[in-house]
């Protein structure tokens, strides 16, 4: 008969408590670290290649333009990457970020689920498929938002400035906690601000601009959980 203090858990190390086989606390962060340093990669060059014809990013034009699909698939990819990663980046930051900082990633990672893989689902199963035949072509909307739907508008106005406060908060909470080098923090605070410029949208200026804050901070922090699993030291 099995004895019932076997089956307790005992005071002792988190690693000891792991499942045979199963990874370390640090090799699961290790993991989350790469994921997001492979995403800030991807997502950047996504986005300088994604393309942009006479100023829109999502017109037929831009949609059967050389790059398309290719360019939002990497930045797809990349944020499948962001979305696996961001779990493991609070745990590793938990301890120095405080509420805002967790409010901040649980924000930002609900915004990338719900809005962000959404918006590319659509443009490269949705849009992309129907820019491309002649006879469909039309039911590409010409404001922006691909197809022509008050449900698709929301969701990228509501969920792009979900993922605007998201990082803002981040930000905020890791420069005011010393949590990262200061330069990340203040990418990271800085993450979504492209996207609200008011500049001429430019096919490679545009898209570094909009994705590379966030792209290199999420980059950067990837790489110190790599090398510094256990944390930085204060």
């Amino acid at each position: 008969m099995t004895n019932t203090q076997a089956l307790l858990l005992t005071p002792t190390g988190a690693d000891d408590l792991v499942a045979p086989g199963g990874p370390s606390r640090e090799t699961v962060l290790r993991m989350c670290g790469t994921a997001l340093s492979i995403s800030g990669v991807l997502t950047l060059t996504g986005g300088v290649l994604h393309p942009i014809v006479d100023g829109e990013a999502h017109s037929v034009a831009a949609l059967t333009a050389p790059g398309t699909p290719l360019a939002q698939s990497l930045i797809g990819i990349g944020t499948v990457l962001v979305i696996l990663g961001l779990p493991g980046m609070y745990a590793w930051m938990r301890p120095r970020i405080g509420m805002a900082g967790f409010i901040g990633i649980l924000t930002y990672l609900i915004a990338n689920i719900v809005t962000g893989a959404a918006h590319l689902t659509i443009e490269m199963f949705v849009a992309h498929p129907l820019a491309e035949n002649p006879e469909t072509a039309h039911l590409i909307a010409d404001n922006g938002h691909m197809i022509e739907s008050r449900g698709v508008e929301m969701l990228n106005v509501v969920g792009g400035a979900a993922m605007l406060l998201g990082m803002a908060l981040l930000g905020a909470s890791l420069l005011r906690n010393r949590t990262v080098p200061r330069w990340i923090a203040i990418l990271t605070l800085l993450g979504m601000a492209g996207f609200f410029l008011p500049i001429p949208a430019v096919q490679g200026i545009s898209g570094f601009i909009y994705e590379a804050p966030r792209s290199i901070a999420f980059a950067a922090i990837g790489v110190l959980m790599v090398r510094h699993p256990r944390g930085l030291r204060k």
